[in-house]
């Protein structure tokens, strides 16, 4: 019951066979199966081990993911903002952002209320990648939620929203 039979990372990550070799043998996880931290680890690795496969045909991460669809909803976000809310180091971030500016699809500048402040939007071609990648992930979160009702969806992700909400202003 307590139970967890195998978990991998990413493909080709050599920690990961080693832990597959290992994983023959089933181990007893009956209290760590009652540890929230681990088991969203562990839901968080599983999830992201299906989103590389899943958005293969728009090459995103999970991060770009984010980054796009933070940015389309949010017109007037800045590059520290946006690192705050994504829990990413600023610096990190910027790399990031600088890759998805030279492809074009993403737009930085200046901010007029704040002159230290660069904010983000998307070109057209980020738009549109956006929008594709928000129908993708509509599909891939309705795949990643079918093990619960309708009803049991909506108050996972509340009570998740709640969690984060109560960790963010320090319970």
């Amino acid at each position: 019951m307590g139970r967890i039979a195998k978990v991998s990372t990413r493909k080709g990550n050599g920690a990961a066979r080693v832990a597959e070799q290992a994983a023959d043998r089933e181990l007893d996880l009956t209290a760590l199966r009652q540890t929230p931290g681990f088991m969203i680890r562990i839901l968080q690795l599983q999830n992201f081990e299906a989103f590389y496969p899943y958005f293969e045909s728009l090459r995103l991460s999970p991060l770009e993911y984010a980054i796009l669809v933070a940015v389309r909803d949010n017109r007037t976000v800045t590059q520290s903002e946006l690192a705050g809310v994504l829990k990413i180091q600023l610096p990190n971030l910027v790399k990031i952002l600088s890759r998805m500016e030279e492809t074009g699809i993403l737009k930085r500048k200046r901010s007029a209320r704040d002159r230290r402040a660069v904010e983000l939007s998307l070109s057209a071609a980020g738009e549109r990648r956006a929008d594709e990648a928000s129908r993708l992930g509509e599909s891939f979160n309705a795949r990643t939620l079918s093990a619960l009702s309708k009803t049991e969806q909506t108050a996972f992700l509340q009570m998740l929203a709640r969690l984060v909400d109560a960790h963010k202003n320090g319970l």
